[in-house]
Parts: C-alpha cells; sequence; structure tokens
C-alpha cells in the first residue's frame, strides 16, 4: 500500500476502482485458524448442530454415507457435539449397527475427542475393542467386560487416526488450497495455523509444511499463512544445554520468524490439555459431571518445562494451549521459568484459549508478557455446554475477552476453524453481545465494543505472530490487503453485524473473492 483517501492523487494510477462508498477495512486475520483442516472439512459427513441434533439424526447420516463409500473405505465424519445428543457420545456398538462393515472415525466438535466403531478398531489391531492401551495423555472408556465404549479422548484418538492413510504433500496442498478459497470468501487474509506436522496430536502429516509450500508454489495458498510446528517435531541439541535444560528445535536451527510475507514458521505449538466439551481440560476443580473428573494434561508436567523452556532457550516463541485454569498455572510457571534462564521481554509467548482464567491468572498474565487468543464464537456455539459442564458459580470465567484487555494484553481475534465457523463478522458480533445459542449473555462484563473487536481482528493479531509492521493497518507501507463490506461495522446497530456480507476481498493489490 503506497497511499491513503487522496495522498496521490488517481491520475497516478494505471486502473482506478471506484467503490462507491463502501466500507472497508484491514483484511480479517484469524490468529487461531486450522486451514488445511478448513479443506478437509469441507469434503467431511458434516455431523455439527445444523445438521445434527440427536443421537437418531447422527446414526441415520452415518449411515447414509456408509451406503454410498467404495467397500472397506473409511467412513470419517466431523463436528458432533454431545450437549445435542442427549448428553452422549454415540458408542462402536450404535456405530456398528449403521456402518454396513466400514470402519468409522467421528471427531468431536472440540476436535480433542472422537469415537471410533468396531471395524475401526480392528483395524488398529484391537479385536473386539479388547486390551487397548491407552497412551499417557489420553483415555479410553471401557464397559463391565473391558471392552472399549469408543470414545477416544486426547492422545488416545492417535490409536484409531494413526490407522487412517497419511495425507502426503500433495494431498495437502490440495485442502490447503480448498481451505484458502474457504477463508477469502469471508474476508479473510492472513492465518496462524495452530500445529502442523504431527497426526499423532495434531495437524494432517509429517508432510504439512511441504503441502503449504507446494500450495505457494503453485499460486493456490490463497491466504498469507503463519505455521506452527507442533513441539514434538523439535529435538533436542545434545551440545546445547543452559541450566540443565537442552535447546529444543527443528534441523540446520530452523525456528520462529523464518520464511516470507506469505509463507513462514511461527511460534511452536503444544496441547497441554484438553476441552471443557469433553471434560478432558485440566482443571483446578471437578465438572459438575463425571464425579471425581477435573481433566488432565496430555505430558507430564516435565516433559513440557523440559520442552517448552528447550524452544525458548533456541529462540522459539511459544504457542501452548491451556483451556483449564490449572493447566493454565502449569503454562505460566514454565514460562516464568524460561524467562528467568534466558529473558526474552518482546518473545510474545501465547496462551491458545486460556478459556478459564480467575483475575489473578489475568494479572500475572500480563506480568509475564503473554498473549491469551481466545474465540469469540465458541461463546455462541459451545457457551450454553461449557457452563453445564462448569456449573453456574465459574460460568464467569469462561471465555473472558474484556478482563484480557484491560490488564494490558492486546488479545488478537480467531475462530479455531473448523471448530467452530471460519466467518469474521459472526466472531465479531459473538465478542460484542457475548450471546450463547440459548439467548444468554455470558458475562456482559466481557463484552468487546465494535471497535476492539475489529482492532482484535486486524492489529492485534498481526502483533501476536510479531507482524504487526506489515499488517493490520491501512496505511502506506503495509501488505495491501483488505476486505470490502456491504455495511460499515461501525454505524449499523450492533444486533446488525451479523448480516454483514463480504462484498471483496483483495490479497496483495488483487482482488481474490468477489467484484469491486
Amino acid at each position: 500500500m503506497i497511499s491513503v483517501d487522496d495522498e496521490l492523487d488517481a491520475s497516478h494510477f494505471v486502473r482506478v476502482i471506484d467503490l462507491h462508498g463502501a466500507a472497508v477495512v484491514p483484511g480479517f486475520n484469524d490468529a487461531h485458524c486450522h486451514l488445511s483442516h478448513v479443506g478437509e472439512s469441507s469434503m467431511q459427513l458434516d455431523l455439527g448442530p445444523k445438521q445434527v441434533r440427536s443421537l437418531d439424526s447422527l446414526l441415520s447420516a452415518v449411515r447414509e454415507a456408509a451406503e454410498h463409500a467404495p467397500a472397506g473405505d473409511w467412513v470419517i465424519g466431523a463436528g458432533y457435539d454431545q450437549h445435542y445428543l442427549g448428553g452422549e457420545h454415540p458408542t462402536a456398538e450404535q456405530l456398528d449397527a449403521v456402518s454396513m462393515g466400514h470402519p468409522v472415525y467421528l471427531i468431536h466438535v472440540s476436535r480433542h475427542m472422537a469415537t471410533a466403531n468396531t471395524a475401526a478398531f480392528e483395524r488398529a489391531g484391537f479385536v473386539q475393542r479388547r486390551i487397548v492401551e491407552v497412551p499417557e495423555g489420553g483415555a479410553v472408556p471401557v464397559d463391565s467386560e473391558g471392552r472399549a465404549v469408543g470414545v477416544l479422548q486426547e492422545t488416545a484418538r492417535s490409536l484409531i487416526h494413526d490407522h487412517i492413510p497419511e495425507k502426503s504433500a500433495e494431498e495437502v496442498a490440495r485442502l490447503v488450497a480448498r481451505g484458502s478459497d474457504e477463508l477469502l470468501r469471508r474476508g479473510i487474509t492472513s492465518i496462524t495455523e495452530p500445529g502442523i506436522g504431527a497426526p499423532e496430536h495434531i495437524g494432517m502429516s509429517r508432510f504439512d509444511l511441504a503441502g503449504f509450500q507446494l500450495a505457494r508454489d503453485r499460486g493456490d495458498l490463497g491466504v498469507r499463512a503463519t505455521v506452527m510446528p507442533y513441539i514434538t517435531t523439535l529435538h533436542p541439541l545434545d551440545a546445547a544445554v543452559v541450566d540443565g535444560y537442552r535447546l529444543q528445535t527443528l534441523d540446520l536451527g530452523l525456528r520462529s520468524g523464518m520464511g516470507d510475507e506469505f509463507l513462514r514458521i511461527g511460534p511452536t505449538k503444544v496441547l497441554t490439555d484438553g476441552s471443557l466439551l469433553g471434560r478432558s481440560a485440566f482443571m483446578k476443580d471437578e465438572y459438575t459431571s463425571p464425579e471425581g473428573a477435573a481433566g488432565f494434561l496430555q505430558f507430564p508436567q516435565q516433559t513440557l518445562r523440559e520442552k517448552l523452556i528447550g524452544a525458548h532457550l533456541a529462540g522459539w516463541q511459544l504457542a501452548m494451549h491451556a483451556i483449564g485454569d490449572a493447566a493454565l498455572e502449569v503454562v505460566m510457571d514454565i514460562v516464568a521459568e524460561a524467562q528467568r534462564l534466558k529473558p526474552r521481554p518482546d518473545a510474545r509467548h501465547r496462551v491458545e484459549h486460556a478459556a478459564m482464567s480467575s483475575n489473578r491468572q489475568i494479572a500475572r498474565m500480563s506480568d509475564l508478557g503473554l498473549i491469551p487468543v481466545p474465540q469469540g464464537r465458541f461463546i455462541r456455539d459451545l457457551g450454553d455446554g461449557v457452563c453445564a459442564a462448569v456449573g453456574a458459580g465459574r460460568s464467569p470465567l469462561v471465555y473472558r475477552v474484556r478482563g484480557f484487555l484491560d490488564a494490558g494484553m492486546p488479545i488478537p481475534a480467531s475462530t479455531d476453524a473448523p471448530v467452530v465457523d471460519a466467518d469474521p463478522i459472526e466472531n465479531i458480533a459473538a465478542l460484542v453481545d457475548r450471546t450463547t445459542e440459548s439467548g444468554a449473555v455470558l458475562t456482559e462484563s466481557e463484552c468487546l465494543s465494535v471497535s476492539e473487536a475489529i482492532r482484535a481482528y486486524t492489529v492485534n493479531s498481526a502483533h501476536a505472530v510479531h507482524e504487526e509492521k506489515i499488517k493490520g493497518k491501512l496505511i502506506p507501507g503495509q501488505l495491501a490487503d483488505f476486505a470490502v463490506l456491504s455495511q460499515d461495522l461501525y454505524e449499523v446497530p450492533t444486533t446488525e453485524i451479523a448480516n454483514t456480507q463480504i462484498r471483496a476481498t483483495v490479497v496483495g493489490g488483487n482482488v481474490v473473492y468477489g467484484e469491486v
């Protein structure tokens, strides 16, 4: 971008497009969006609440998919939420009855759980779903006879997922291209992909980065992408030790910041705990049900310390998924130790989600220079179920945003798509009104203004990955990425925000979606 408004006369330009007074905002930047999974979800069986709101309708959808699947193929669906299924997950036996012999793997809306049928367990070597060895950081409920019920929590998903054919770089590139198209029509011009390269934890394939690069080479990476290698893809450097911690990095010493304006390596990502809906987020106090459940960590605390402190020492920005308030304490302790060993005042380490946080914890996060990365749309789509999980007494601690801003932390905006839809307009509306699907307002004092929500989606999302010098504002010197809207978000009543349409999306000065 070289000029704004009338700084340069239109006669200096080869092409002039008159927007006739349309509202224009900097391109939306989703700070936590699984681009390749967005591409994949558009090709999977959609089991989200808009399509499936009862167990019978879920089973009918699986039956129909199985009827049309080639013999022996996997039937894979995504997005089911037990909150709409009478509070119960589909079981292996229920899926067996409609699967026609196909292995079935259904991904929970949180993407921290899944459920599978008997054929899927047997493909993985667990005959009749017996003697299932549960990996650390996971859980597999069993019945009275010791047979897996079907649900797989956290790292246990890998027991089945690892037997679904791994995607090649070519396949990842196609998903990236498809996901890019989905996001561009929503006015999104940049994303941060929160976890690649470790499909047993997160990501599509060991070849994720190659897939992104292939899409970039072909011109199919439509949005600018900052990607987060998962923490297990880093390895220790034996010769580099600081106070007993070995530096953790990629080969050749690659770390956060490598790349260009379209594709670059960002923070390293780790999942410390799970989800609130799945009752696997690590909590200080028990969930309302089942009795005794308070979630768990996906790695032993010492492993997390070694990995994260080692990555900090090697120069990485850290992105730590911490949803439960107990998990938040763990990551704050680790960051405090890392900064003591090697102070990095502008590291901008991130807490992905930070979904349960007290005032004391928020103050400590601010003191540590952490950036919480919340998802406003979770309030609308998941809020009722999450509040039921934690109870009314703790609901004011759920999905806070105003508290973060007031503590001086510049929060970015994100959706965690495809957990919820990537639509930034709907996300802005949720940040502003905090209304759940049932119509309840989740802690009105946490609402943002329209201006704050848009800043979160632009300036703050760029800041969260050290890119605020090139993204986030419509000023000379920054990238010419912007969205043309059907109405001015600053002017319309807040109740009308969600009705705003994306008329066009521009990336690098090129119209990549819509018409102008």
